[in-house]
């Protein structure tokens, strides 16, 4: 791809990487004032300090104003390279976007600054804080690595490009809650390292559960890093090579960073470890935004690729296709959050793993069974002829065995490790998006995805009733979510692919109504969908964290549609648009999750009650009872 005409860019990538190093710095010296004690060194006086520009300068009130001064110059230069993008590439989006939003990132980091003196350090503002300084960071050294090398666009990407946004999303989680560890002062409530007071499951307490949770994603972290990294170095080709290096830098300082937090811990967290601490963090965070940037920009060499696994793939691998993992992965996170926002608490460690196992074979049988079906379709359309079943690699019959066996197992996991009413859900699922869609919808109506994605909605309702027992109107309420988001999010799939779906003559709404009445659809179910998500902050059943995260990941997908409908060009917008929607999704369901675990968030009170029969009692109506007795009745 060659890169888009601009004119020298060369003042831009100056003040772009000169802002990435003042920002780095800026971290780690807030970082230290929280650590050394030094936020209130200037009092509560800001901009002055003490009340002067130049104040006689104990220890703590130097650290204190080193970190005003360079946060002054930080703003200096993020404005300045705002100004350049507009003066001299208004015209270059590619590089006009990430400079516009460091400014407008920078404009709330310099809100915050003055409410966290004038309100004493309150942590729930420092985490924010600190995440946002972080965002700040990754989006300068885009504008960086933008002004240096173009992006390929999304179809030739590398194909570990969505791994690696996996991975980067996970370690900002790890972050996030690293930030709350610190500012809650919860480093010690975990006393030992890797375990936690010796102890595999998670601690009774509120900040035992938060400093828990860090531990398990930063593994979890590793782990993902570590496959990232495998999967580079399996080659050789030089146009990866960036790629692998950067995949190594990631995992070494992962490894650094987990070493560092041992090291903390095990020595009752002395300040020099805990700024270490800090500053590796930091490192690994810009590290992975190198990372996901090389993954963006490396080809894919897809036709070699789809050669080699053509002609070489195990049976194993083949079987593994059949369940579409990717697409699993989604539905899993729609799983398991609803699992955590329940009035009952945090579910058991075994709970959450056979709920995990038992949607994994479900979806994946259901998946299964729609390859067999589709077989004769799938060999008309690119991105699916290679699949096991129409290429010949396995026999129809083996492949609609396999998905029936994954799906009587999976029934089988739900009914005697969870519960009934969560198997028989997830069972009607797979019989939903085998019937109602893939049989019935999906060739005769262009309203195909609207009635038959409900299947994907089925999750939410697996996952919430694994914990409670019975389906209300909350996990009714998740399922309208993705329910009202499939639409907009299939059809720009559709749009793209409107030309293979004519050949295989399915009428997806695009070959049947056109573009632009596929892109007001899209529109319509997208402005009923953000409402909706907004809701459950707005009734007080989540906080002031999950309504901002839905605000901000809902303007973003109200953008795409917008853009998408007034474009007559429809690729590289829907690509975008279908890209992200994936991601607002997980981000959604997983702020659901994050709010309610948020000590300063929505805690359930004692309003939050559990509606109870009693078939003990005839005569008498259901019974409330406060959520923390009924999860000891359970």
């Amino acid at each position: 791809m060659a890169e888009p005409a601009r004119g020298d860019s060369r003042l831009y990538r100056r003040l772009s990487w000169t802002g990435v190093g003042l920002v780095f710095g800026l971290i780690v010296l807030g970082g230290w004032v929280r650590i050394s004690g030094s936020g209130m060194g200037c009092g509560a006086h800001w901009p002055l300090c003490k009340g002067e520009w130049f104040p006689p300068l104990d220890l703590p009130t130097l650290i204190e104003i080193g970190h005003r001064w360079v946060a002054a110059l930080v703003t200096v230069c993020i404005f300045a390279l705002g100004f350049v993008a507009w003066r001299r590439h208004r015209q270059d989006r590619y590089l006009r976007a990430p400079a516009t939003l460091a400014v407008v990132l920078l404009e709330f980091q310099v809100i915050l600054g003055p409410i966290i003196v004038k309100l004493d350090l309150p942590p729930a503002v420092v985490v924010v804080h600190l995440l946002n300084a972080m965002v700040l960071l990754a989006v300068v050294m885009v504008c960086a690595l933008r002004s240096t090398s173009p992006l390929l666009p999304p179809e030739r990407r590398h194909r570990d490009h969505p791994l690696v946004l996996l991975t980067a999303g996970l370690g900002f989680v790890v972050i996030f809650y690293g930030a709350l560890v610190a500012n809650l002062n919860a480093g010690l409530v975990c006393q030992g390292f890797p375990l936690c007071e010796g102890r595999l499951g998670p601690p009774a307490t509120t900040l035992g559960l938060v400093q828990w949770t860090h531990r398990i994603l930063a593994f979890l972290l590793l782990a993902l890093i570590t496959l990232v990294t495998i999967r580079q170095w399996r080659g050789s080709e030089p146009e990866r090579r960036p790629l692998r290096l950067s995949a190594l830098a990631v995992l070494i300082a992962t490894l650094a960073q987990i070493g560092v937090a041992a090291a903390m811990v095990l020595n009752l967290l002395p300040p020099a470890l805990r700024a270490a601490h800090l500053l590796t963090g930091t490192l690994l965070w810009s590290l992975l935004a190198v990372l996901v940037w090389y993954s963006a920009r490396t080809p894919a060499l897809v036709a070699a690729t789809e050669r080699v696994e053509a002609e070489r793939p195990g049976l194993a691998r083949d079987l593994l296709t059949l369940t579409k993992p990717r697409i699993i992965s989604l539905l899993l996170v729609t799983t398991v959050a609803p699992m955590f926002i329940t009035p009952l608490g945090t579910p058991s460690a075994a709970l959450v793993f056979w709920v995990i196992v038992g949607g994994y074979l479900m979806a994946g049988g259901a998946n299964a069974i729609n390859m067999w079906f589709d077989r004769d379709i799938d060999d008309k359309m690119s991105r699916t002829r290679l699949r096991p079943i129409p290429s010949g690699r396995l026999s129809p019959a083996s492949g609609l065995a396999f998905g029936v066996s994954l799906g009587v197992l999976a029934f089988a996991i739900f009914w005697h490790f969870v519960n009934p009413l969560s198997a028989w859900l997830a069972l009607s699922g797979l019989l939903f998006y085998v019937f109602v869609y893939t049989v019935w919808l999906k060739r005769t109506s262009p309203q195909n995805i609207v009635i038959g994605g409900a299947a994907g909605a089925f999750p939410p309702l697996v996952g919430w009733t694994a914990v409670t027992g019975q389906l209300d109107l909350a996990a009714l309420y998740l399922f309208a979510i993705v329910f009202y988001w499939t639409p907009p999010h299939f059809w720009a799939l559709a749009l793209i692919k409107q030309g293979e779906y004519a050949r295989a003559g399915v009428p997806m709404l695009p070959v049947v109504r056109g573009d632009r009445e596929t892109k007001i659809q899209m529109l319509l179910y997208t402005l009923m969908l953000l409402p909706l998500t907004l809701m459950p902050s707005v009734f007080g059943a989540l906080g002031w964290f999950y309504a901002v995260a839905a605000a901000l990941l809902g303007g973003r997908l109200l953008w795409y549609c917008v853009r998408l409908l007034r474009e007559h060009q429809v690729t590289p917008t829907a690509w975008r648009m279908y890209r992200y929607s994936l991601l607002y999704l997980a981000l959604l369901f997983a702020a659901m999750g994050i709010d309610r675990a948020l000590p300063f968030g929505h805690a359930p009170s004692a309003k939050d009650v559990i509606i109870l029969d009693q078939p003990d009692s005839p005569g008498h109506g259901p019974m409330e009872m406060p959520a923390s007795e009924h999860q000891h009745v359970r």
